[in-house]
């Protein structure tokens, strides 16, 4: 008896798992998706948006849609209004694609099953998963009376000399330190072996560019993605710096403005400072 019980829950999952697999595959249908998804349409403002396809054609998709309980209706009046559900496409995720990321991640590279699923709802989860986030971008620009190359060797090599120490998170920091590689690390080094990542290195391209990406937790305003780019130009005896912060999540308009300052302080005080002072 409990094995009957098991097989029926089984097959209606598998059942249900069909429904949303048959709606994504119709690009008509992930179009409408795609619309709905920032806000609520009616059915009216959608048969318009399609205008090569009829109304019955148009409820036909929303129909499936439905049944796949990938959308769901609230009725104003005499309106329908068609509001995405994105729970199922998560459901999705969470069983066909999280939980097999840290193999693909070791190379492990031959679920094919698994592959064919990501791409059919790759683009839509990318999607909801940025509209669930804040993207936030920092840029500004700043003149170095220096050549690019002293102006690279001091990002690059003094940095333990020109970061400020009210930026340290700990009492107990010693250095601070960039690992000029890809992969390598910028870190505040406590000593025996203790120590706090600010960031990993992408891309190291001599004299040019600087790129980095950060994880900032709660506790300092996130949790945020952050790829910081540091772009150095010859300006003639000088040095453009270009700065590009753009950060994933959810972050506070408080924890952007600290931020903000916060690069401010370090590249046109403390940095600039430092490279004139060299020169």
């Amino acid at each position: 008896m409990m094995n009957q019980i098991r097989t029926q829950a089984l097959q209606k999952e598998v059942e249900r798992e069909d429904s949303i697999w048959k709606a994504l595959s119709d690009p008509t249908r992930r179009e409408i998706l795609d619309i709905i998804r920032t806000s609520p349409k009616t059915t009216g403002t959608l048969v318009e948006k399609f205008e090569h396809l009829s109304r019955f054609a148009v409820m036909k998709h929303l129909n499936v849609l439905e049944e796949a309980k990938l959308i769901s209706i609230k009725r104003e009046g005499k309106y329908r209004l068609n509001h995405i559900n994105a729970i199922p496409i998560q459901e999705i995720y969470e069983r066909w694609v999280k939980k097999y990321e840290a193999q693909w991640a070791s190379g492990l590279l031959q679920l094919k099953e698994i592959t064919e699923y990501k791409s059919n709802i790759d683009h839509l989860t990318k999607q909801l998963i940025m509209e669930q986030s804040q993207v936030t971008r920092i840029q500004m620009e700043i003149i170095i009376n220096a050549s690019i190359e002293n102006t690279w060797s001091s990002l690059i090599n003094d940095i333990g000399l020109w970061w400020r120490k009210d930026f340290y998170t700990s009492s107990k920091t010693k250095d601070f330190i960039l690992e000029a590689r890809p992969g390598g690390k910028m870190y505040e080094d406590y000593g025996n072996n203790e120590g706090l990542v600010w960031a990993e290195v992408i891309i190291v391209d001599s004299p040019n560019i600087l790129e980095l990406k950060s994880h900032l937790s709660p506790e300092y305003g996130g949790p945020v993605f952050s790829f910081l780019r540091l772009a150095l130009e010859s300006s003639g005896e000088s040095t453009r710096l270009k700065l590009s912060d753009v950060g994933v999540g959810k972050m506070s308009d408080e924890a952007q403005k600290q931020t903000e300052a916060g690069w401010r302080m370090l590249f046109e005080d403390g940095f600039k400072s430092y490279v004139e002072s060299k020169k």
